[in-house]
C-alpha cells in the first residue's frame, strides 16, 4: 500500500516496526512522525492499550498497517493476546481472522 504524506511517497508496508521494551509500546515511523501503541507484557500473555497516529499522517492508514505489523509480530512471538482498548478491540472486531491470537476466553 503506497500513500502520500508531505508531498512523499511513503509505502506503509516498507516501514520497519520497531519495539522500545523499555517504554513499552511499539513504534512505526512515517516520514518525520511517530505513531505508537502501548502494551504490557506479562509471561507469554500481550495486553495492547492507546494507539496513537499522528493527525498529519492520520489519513494514510497508518493505523491499519501498523495493526496488522503488530498483530503479526505478536503470532511470530506466539503471544496471546488481550486487548485493553476499543480501538484495538474493534479493530479484531472488523479482522475476525486475527482473533486467533486472543487468550482462550477473551472475547472483543
Amino acid at each position: 500500500m503506497t500513500r502520500k504524506a508531505n508531498n512523499d511517497t511513503i509505502d506503509l508496508q516498507a516501514l520497519p516496526l520497531l519495539d522500545e521494551p523499555d517504554s513499552r509500546q511499539f513504534v512505526l515511523r512515517v516520514g518525520e512522525h511517530r505513531a505508537r501503541l502501548e502494551y504490557d507484557r506479562d509471561g507469554d500473555r500481550i495486553f495492547l492499550g492507546t494507539l496513537d497516529v499522528p493527525r498529519p499522517v492520520e489519513g494514510l492508514g497508518v493505523a491499519e498497517v501498523f495493526m496488522e505489523k503488530t498483530l503479526a509480530w505478536v503470532e511470530e512471538n506466539r503471544l496471546k493476546l488481550i486487548p485493553t482498548h476499543p480501538t484495538i478491540k474493534a479493530y479484531l472486531r472488523k479482522h475476525t481472522a486475527w482473533q486467533r491470537l486472543l487468550l482462550k476466553g477473551v472475547q472483543v
